[in-house]
């Protein structure tokens, strides 16, 4: 086993038995506020074909089980235990440690995961939620492309600034994307890391991002959905914006297996309140992708004519 390492992702500086490859390296001699560790987790068997998994809590830890990939345990907000299945591949191992376990580890530190990208531009993030495969990462990358700085990918973790503002933490600087949306974007997989799973995506490096130091202002949330006709975007607000937001919260299942259901809903409220949710429909596929990033980048433009109209008018 090697030394362990400290890293810095989601504002938390994090030492790890494992090498967590494409996360930043944390600066200082600072204590940890997680602790990754590897050692035998004991916990239930789980049925079916590889990437199966299951999940449960027991003594107040969440544990979870993916077949031909490793049994995992969350406890405390401080501490992540990864007992890796012999033969296992290390995207793998990584893979559900970096998602399902630090979502968890989210919950438990009293915050607000959501199944979202997010790119900034001028200083300010827009994030964009939605389910696997509905083109989160391929959106975002079209969007740094066009000029916006990077902030996180898959997982957007929402942390208060004060004065009712919330800001969203900057991830790892790459972006997991599949063949398809390479090719979208003029990249092939030539040289990229496998990001694991069965989904058959990779990671694409994007440079240029924000600082890992400090959350990011956080202005808008969009909801992707697939839709018929041009892109278009639908205003939501009041209960409809939180349930919205609440539909988006990553790993929800665990937070409610640990009890945090009640915090899952204020922090959603807090954060409906802080920030415009938007429902962002758009064809399947790639036919309307320049399309949608129009219409996007127009609306991120009026707000930003918006705030700077308020600046001189207060």
């Amino acid at each position: 086993m090697t030394e362990p390492r400290d890293f810095a992702l989601y504002g938390l500086r994090v030492r790890s038995d494992l090498d967590l490859r494409g996360w930043p390296t944390a600066q200082g001699t600072a204590p940890p506020d997680l602790i990754i560790r590897l050692e035998p987790v004991s916990a239930p068997e789980v049925e079916g074909g590889p990437y199966s998994g299951r999940t449960v809590v027991e003594d107040g830890e969440l544990k979870v089980v993916v077949r031909g990939v490793a049994r995992y345990g969350a406890r405390g907000g401080t501490l992540i235990r990864v007992d890796p299945e012999p033969g296992a591949r290390p995207e793998d191992v990584q893979l559900y440690l970096t998602g399902s376990l630090m979502g968890t580890i989210v919950h438990q530190r009293g915050a607000l995961p959501l199944h979202a990208c997010a790119v900034a531009f001028s200083g300010r993030a827009a994030a964009f939620a939605g389910p696997s495969g509905v083109g989160k990462s391929t959106l975002l990358a079209a969007l740094v492309a066009k000029g916006g700085a990077f902030v996180t990918d898959d997982i957007a973790v929402v942390a208060p600034l004060g004065g009712g503002r919330v800001g969203v933490w900057p991830g790892a600087q790459r972006a997991k994307l599949d063949p398809v949306s390479l090719a979208a974007l003029g990249r092939t997989r030539v040289g990229l890391e496998p990001a694991g799973g069965p989904q058959g995506k990779f990671h694409l490096p994007v440079a240029g991002g924000e600082s890992a130091r400090h959350p990011v202002p956080l202005d808008r949330v969009y909801l992707l959905r697939n839709g018929e006709g041009p892109p278009k975007i639908e205003p939501l607000a009041g209960l409809e914006a939180v349930t919205a937001l609440l539909e988006e919260i990553y790993v929800l299942g665990c937070a409610t297996a640990l009890g945090l259901a009640a915090q899952c809903f204020r922090l959603a409220a807090t954060t409906a309140a802080a920030v415009q949710v938007r429902r962002l429909l758009r064809p399947r596929g790639m036919d309307r992708l320049e399309d949608t990033l129009r219409l996007v980048l127009a609306d991120l433009s009026a707000a930003a004519a918006e705030r700077e109209s308020m600046r001189r008018a207060g």
